[in-house]
């Protein structure tokens, strides 16, 4: 559990948790943080003429940095590509039950001063964007250009997942690039301190930085949100070269220029009621006008409605067609398929053609502007995906499109339908399709060599295959025991346990002792109603039960935390709107919640916290002493630390006054005892 300002305030007040001096209580704790002042002393880090450094030589640590000491009326300047360890002023003791996480005030982010790492600038996390609507984005563009967005997020009061405002863009030094996969298939590339979400005891959430997160139940989300800005129509406007379209509206344009329509040509667009697209501004052009290519007799309205069938022709045309600048060809062996394909097309009076084998019957549509269209939204060649607006339209329009994939390049069973694909992005944009349907979706690949009766050709390659379920089986159906909190609700249902495993049809209180002993580290989603409803019917305030069993997020297990040989600049995104502590963002293949990172003082912890200062501006910072640097967040642990941060563990940092540097050369690795 998070603890909130009243939360901060009573542990500090009851002097198990101390944090001083604290000048101004009033401006410095926050709804859910402590804000830390900046001290005075610094170590900056020296243009040695060595070729390294080596960790265990503690020499070599301490020669390579020099203190530097502020006045408090003076400023210490922070240059561009710096990097420096200051400290806080404030010294921090914390109790045997509080995890603190150190994170940097956005309000320095904005002057490129940073204190975390993220995420590398090639990772792709979900976001809504005033321009694009609902997608995919490279994190490094969105924070580069900080492009106003909103994250798709799960509240931590609620559990309920939608978009929130991103309130601050934040550029990192670089760091060593971790891979963290999911049972599912489910991956993401982040810097090893980044943090995942799981919860407590109590069914709080709490972060769980990635490096210790194998083996561990995390969160990822059980349906996406709808796009704040759904879509109901195509506008063909926004896929169309100008100088090849031409627009016929009966009713007339209104304002245009026609000084680049020639003399010869005016007579033949006035007979027809119509204009060369770049002849009318975007303006000016009616909602109600039929577009065509120059020269050509299909006219498709401006406004395309985005109806199930289209979404089901794209979805077959992604999984099974193929695009020329004039046609559009689909092949399978399955002839129903082909007759659908086909009467949407005929609906708008474009010609279609047949070709049929012994193997299989091949299907043209012979257009230059539904190619033109196709090509547009959904790529052509081995490129094929889904639309980057798809998750912008109606449910039952993704619906067709999902099954439109399917049914042209997949197979259904009793429990599931699989969609197959040599594409990796089309594989992870149908798994966040899958979520955005409320599926059960898994993502795998494996090398294979297949034939494709189609076209009667072998190959061989890296094959994808994506799973949808709609029942559960064993996929995301066990969560962490909340084993506090089941003890709490069998409390004020008034039950003894004996009582419980009664009104649960259980023959023995052990299958309640064992949950509320935590005997047992995960619970079927199914067992946790169960529970839930004998206490609610009992009386007892089940809300926090009822978030996490059918709320918007759901568990899945962490298989592997892989070093990669990447080593980048990395960029994460702040999401507190309106100062609340949200805090997350989807991201990587098929979502996953990620945090905004921190560093971490663990339990029993005492002394001042050294801060990593890095400028990634293109202007000198001035660092005042005393200044707002830092903002510490606490989570309550449900056991105290049995051996905590401190004395007995020799810990190296323990007591720490002013930045401290390295002291690596005590870790086990370099020959010390730590």
């Amino acid at each position: 559990m998070i603890l909130s300002d009243g939360d901060i305030l009573r542990r500090l007040e009851e002097g198990d948790l101390t944090i001083e001096p604290l000048a101004d209580l009033d401006l410095q704790v926050q709804p859910a943080s402590v804000d830390l002042r900046l001290g005075r002393t610094f170590l900056e880090f020296q243009h040695a003429n060595i070729p390294c450094i080596h960790p265990e030589s503690e020499q070599e640590v301490e020669e390579y940095v020099d203190e530097t000491v502020v006045e408090d009326d003076e400023e210490f300047i922070l240059h561009p590509g710096d990097f420096v360890l200051g400290t806080t002023r404030e010294r921090v003791a914390s109790p045997d039950d509080l995890v603190a996480h150190v994170e940097g005030r956005s309000s320095l982010g904005r002057l490129a001063v940073v204190v975390h790492a993220s995420l590398p600038y090639d990772e792709e996390v979900l976001l809504w964007t005033p321009e694009d609507g609902l997608g995919f984005y490279e994190i490094g563009n969105i924070v580069e250009n900080e492009r106003r967005a909103r994250a798709v997020s799960f509240d931590p009061r609620t559990l309920r997942v939608s978009t929130h405002e991103v309130t601050d863009y934040i550029t990192n030094p670089a760091q060593q690039v971790y891979r963290v996969r999911l049972q599912s298939g489910r991956e993401v590339h982040v810097t090893k301190d980044h943090n995942v979400f799981t919860v407590d005891d109590e069914g709080g959430v709490v972060r769980l930085p990635s490096e210790d997160a194998e083996g561990e139940l995390v969160m990822v989300p059980d349906r996406l949100p709808e796009s704040p800005t759904p879509t109901r129509e195509l506008d063909l406007l926004d896929f169309l070269d100008p100088e090849d379209t031409t627009l016929y509206a009966s009713d007339g344009f209104g304002a245009v220029d026609r000084s680049g329509v020639p003399d010869g040509s005016r007579r033949y667009y006035e007979d027809r009621d119509s204009l060369p697209m770049s002849a009318v501004s975007r303006t000016e052009t009616p909602d109600q006008v039929d577009v065509a290519f120059k020269q050509s007799e299909t006219k498709l309205p401006r406004e395309l409605p985005l109806t199930p069938e289209l979404g089901w022709v794209l979805g077959f045309y992604i999984a099974e067609g193929s695009a020329r600048r004039k046609q559009i060809q689909v092949a399978n062996t399955d002839r129903s398929y082909l007759d659908r394909f086909a009467e949407f097309f005929e609906g708008f009076d474009t010609g279609v053609s047949w070709y049929e084998t012994d193997r299989t019957t091949k299907l043209t549509v012979c257009s230059a502007l539904w190619s033109t269209l196709f090509r547009e939204l959904a790529g052509s060649g081995s490129k094929k995906t889904i639309p980057d607006e798809a998750l912008d339209w109606p449910e039952p329009v993704l619906e067709a499109l999902l099954k439109g994939l399917v049914d042209g390049d997949g197979s259904r069973r009793e429990t599931r339908e699989t969609l197959y694909t040599a594409n990796e992005d089309l594989a992870n944009r149908a798994a966040y399709l899958g979520t955005r349907l409320g599926l059960l979706t898994s993502v795998y690949s494996r090398e294979r060599q297949n034939h494709m009766p189609t076209n009667d050709v072998d190959w061989s390659g890296e094959l994808w295959a994506v799973d949808f379920r709609e029942d559960a089986h064993n996929c995301g159906q066990y969560v962490p025991v909340p084993s506090e909190l089941l003890r709490t609700l069998r409390t004020e249902a008034g039950m003894r346990m004996t009582d419980a495993a009664e009104a649960l049809g259980y023959s023995s209180k052990s299958s309640i002792s064992n949950l509320e002993n935590k005997e047992y580290d995960t619970a079927k989603l199914e067992t946790l109603r169960k529970f839930r409803d004998a206490y609610a019917e009992a009386g007892a305030d089940t809300t926090r039960l009822d978030q996490l069993v059918d709320g918007g997020i759901r568990f899945e297990e962490v298989v592997a935390v892989e070093e990669t040989d990447r080593v980048e600049t990395t960029y994460d995104l702040e999401v507190q709107p309106n100062g609340r502590a949200v805090e997350n963002f989807v991201g990587g293949r098929g979502g996953v919640f990620l945090s905004n990172t921190a560093g971490l003082c663990d339990p029993g912890y005492e002394g001042q916290i050294t801060l990593e200062l890095s400028n990634l501006g293109t202007a000198p910072v001035a660092l005042t002493p005393g200044m707002r640097i830092s903002q510490l967040t606490f989570t309550e642990l449900k056991n105290p630390a049995e051996r905590p941060y401190g004395e007995e563990r020799g810990s190296k940092y323990q007591g720490q006054s002013g930045p401290q540097a390295s002291k690596i050369q005590g870790d086990r690795e370099f020959g010390g005892d730590q």
